[in-house]
């Protein structure tokens, strides 16, 4: 592809997480060969079962004794889009601790990180970059899947077995090798009249609060952040967004636990120079990602993104896609290879080593 000026604030890609790709390391192989000038920071793909972000959550759970498989509930009934109907759990009082291990996130991160040690020695990935690990928040799963009336009794179950997770990722991976990314796009949805929540998992207040309480999980020496999402599923938002306001108030309310944060610009409303003002109000020194790499692979339409995302943002930025790219021609979306997506983020950013 044509390799036009590049832009000067756009310094650097992120990646969000996922990568269509057989295995994490066709995954690191494939982003390290057009990438690796590019990135901070590699992930594994989340290939395989992960490949469909927090679905494999669901056989995770079912695994345990009084987490059981009941019916379906409906989401998005509220939102700019039509209802889909989702598995849903219930959940027996009995439950009151998750046997170690369950949700998998420390066993891939181990896995995936030996194969990441492996290329670097190779000289497949370049020394410098950090080895990403990409985590749901607690609040994720348990609004997708669990039935209403357990949710909230639920919840602080399993965030005690994420927080778990987080304990033996770090325990695993040397701190200078790792970078650490929570996923936040179901309490957007919530948010947005997407999803229901219970009780004060509804609340915005308490959402910022577990954000916080993970982020805080994670060890000072160890690169954290977070993704802000208004979500993909089916590829299509739970609302489209109008601005970048909500992910600004976010931004700020975790400001002092961030060492990145990872912000979403829709294909459509972020042409408007007005969905960035926003940023104009961004008050922490974390490094700052725009996901102004049309997910649709048109370098005209990323380029006009990333002007009016420049515009505004008042600060350098890495570029990046909305979402993770392991679901790319899912459905019947016409999606770009996965090659095109990565050589777009070069094409239109300036490198970091």
């Amino acid at each position: 592809m044509a390799v036009a000026q590049k832009t000067g604030v756009a310094v650097g890609a992120h990646l969000v997480g996922g990568v269509k790709a057989g295995s994490a390391e066709e995954a690191m192989r494939t982003v390290a060969a057009t990438l690796g000038r590019y990135v901070y920071a590699i992930t594994d793909g989340e290939t395989g079962s992960r490949s469909k972000w927090i679905g494999w959550q669901l056989n995770n759970l079912m695994g345990v004794d009084g987490i059981e498989l009941s019916g379906t509930k409906s989401v998005f009934e509220q939102a700019a889009q039509e209802a889909a109907e989702i598995p849903k759990l219930t959940v027996d009082p009995s439950v009151t601790e998750l046997p170690a291990r369950i949700p998998g996130y420390a066993d891939a991160a181990a896995a995936s990180y030996e194969v990441f040690k492996r290329l670097r020695d190779e000289g497949v990935i370049p020394q410098g970059v950090k080895f990403q690990v990409s985590l749901p928040t607690p609040l994720a799963p348990v609004v997708a899947f669990v039935t209403e009336q357990d949710q909230a009794r639920f919840y602080p179950i399993y965030a005690e077995a994420m927080k778990a997770e987080v304990d033996e990722i770090i325990a695993a991976i040397p701190a200078e090798d790792l970078l650490v990314q929570f996923d936040v796009a179901v309490e957007i949805g919530v948010l947005a009249g997407a999803q229901p929540a219970a009780e004060q998992l509804a609340n915005k207040a308490f959402m910022i609060e577990q954000i916080r309480s993970m982020l805080s999980s994670v060890p000072a020496a160890v690169e954290h952040g977070v993704h802000l999402c208004y979500g993909d599923f089916g590829h299509t938002h739970f609302a489209v967004p109008q601005d970048l306001s909500l992910c600004v108030e976010f931004a700020n309310a975790l400001g002092d636990k961030l060492d990145f944060v990872h912000m979403p610009v829709d294909r459509q409303t972020g042409l408007n120079p007005a969905y960035h003002e926003p940023l104009g109000d961004l008050k922490i020194n974390a490094r700052l990602a725009l996901g102004v790499v049309d997910y649709r692979g048109e370098e005209q339409r990323t380029r006009d993104l990333l002007a009016a995302a420049a515009a505004s943002a008042g600060r350098e930025f890495a570029v990046a896609t909305e979402c993770g790219m392991a679901r790319i021609d899912e459905g019947d979306f016409d999606g770009p290879p996965l090659q095109r997506l990565l050589e777009l983020h070069a094409a239109v950013a300036q490198p970091i080593r």
